[in-house]
């Protein structure tokens, strides 16, 4: 579980991070980072109806803030990230979603 101070939460964070972020894809996950926004590393996660039934949806975030947990230590500090789930990550196992993270976060230049 990802502790709160790691967390965004409001509707108005989610927007400033997609305006002015730049944002990687592939065809799982598009991730997108703002950097210096916070003086601590933020995430939140987006999953929509087109992953599937609350169930499926809820368990594709469950997956993801499990990966991106795991991946904190090596993350840079002050960066703002924004974890958009595609359809197709519904069907996706837990190892294929942290392995597109994972994937993700080293094309956008953020991973150690």
């Amino acid at each position: 579980m990802i502790p709160a101070i790691y967390r965004l939460r409001s509707n108005r964070s989610f927007e400033v991070v997609y305006k002015r972020g730049r944002s990687v894809s592939d065809e799982y996950l598009v991730v997108t980072q703002l950097p210096g926004k916070y003086p601590t590393l933020k995430v939140g996660f987006v999953c929509g109806k087109k992953v599937g039934k609350a169930v499926c949806r809820n368990k594709v975030k469950r997956r993801l803030r499990e990966a991106f947990y795991a991946l904190i230590p090596r993350l840079e500090g002050n960066t703002s990230y924004v974890v958009v789930a595609r359809s197709k990550a519904g069907q996706a196992d837990y190892h294929t979603l942290a392995s597109s993270l994972e994937g993700l976060l080293v094309k956008v230049g953020k991973l150690h």
